[in-house]
């Protein structure tokens, strides 16, 4: 495994994909919170986390790349023969992915916080701003270990990405439609009652997703400062990274490697 994470690291590093991803969050998160600030004049902070929106998209495109070129270069093939273990390739792609993943993440924050300081000064309490980038960071996790199965059980790198990118996207509208429908309020501000509030099972249902989706996880972690939220949101992507990983293992270790 060692030598797995020491190979793994310096592709990481040489990674141009991997380098564009961190130049990309560096321009857009300064020039964010200069926009936000400037522009809008809101307190920059409530966008601080929207990274989390779309990080499932970056985390698709790398996985599909990164695990699709180990298959394409027959560097899969090859860890085999030297004696790695199925399990051990797995797990050090998805811890891989995982990294590259939060270093994207971590960059926006950074510099979008640090822009916002020089800006208006401090806005946010640290503790908030720490379980929020827990939060952040298990979602990440949570992202990558979905596309990570994909991309290992998907032997071209097309294939994975193609199908990691629509499986994305897929979770991004469930999650906005999610989210949308469950904040509805029983009752509007003048007492009436609100044809598009949905109760009874079927809310139960779009709890469910509204808790377990990445997209609606990050609009939820943008929208709330609770502490109860933010363990919500942390149990439920580790809970997915398990269940993901769990399956990816046993799916791997029947594939056949051409």
């Amino acid at each position: 495994m060692q030598n797995l994470l020491s190979a793994g690291f310096m592709r990481l590093r040489k990674s141009r994909l991997f380098w564009l991803f961190i130049a990309a969050e560096t321009a857009w998160g300064a020039f964010l919170a200069w926009m936000l600030y400037y522009y809008i004049g809101e307190n920059i902070t409530i966008s601080a986390f929207m990274p989390m929106f779309y990080l499932c998209i970056v985390e698709a495109v790398f996985c599909g790349f990164f695990i699709g070129t180990d298959y394409s270069d027959g560097t899969v093939r090859n860890k085999l023969t030297v004696g790695q273990t199925r399990e051990n390739i797995y797990l050090s792609n998805l811890i891989i992915c995982s990294f590259a993943g939060a270093v994207v993440f971590l960059t926006h924050i950074v510099v979008f916080l640090a822009v916002g300081l020089l800006l208006i000064g401090p806005v946010i309490v640290p503790t908030m701003l720490f379980i929020k980038v827990l939060c952040a960071i298990f979602n990440v996790v949570a992202c990558a270990s979905l596309f990570t199965m994909i991309s290992m059980l998907c032997s071209k790198i097309a294939t994975a990405t193609v199908a990691n990118i629509f499986v994305s996207l897929g979770t991004i509208v469930a999650g906005v439609y999610a989210f949308a429908f469950y904040s509805e309020p029983k009752y509007l501000p003048d007492g009436t009652a609100n044809y598009r509030y949905i109760g009874g099972a079927a809310r139960a249902v779009l709890w469910f997703f509204e808790s377990v989706l990445p997209s609606s996880s990050a609009l939820v972690v943008m929208a709330h400062n609770s502490y109860l939220v933010c363990l919500r949101v942390i149990l439920c992507s580790v809970t997915e990274a398990a269940i993901f990983t769990l399956i990816g293992l046993w799916a791997f270790r029947k594939k056949n490697i051409n």
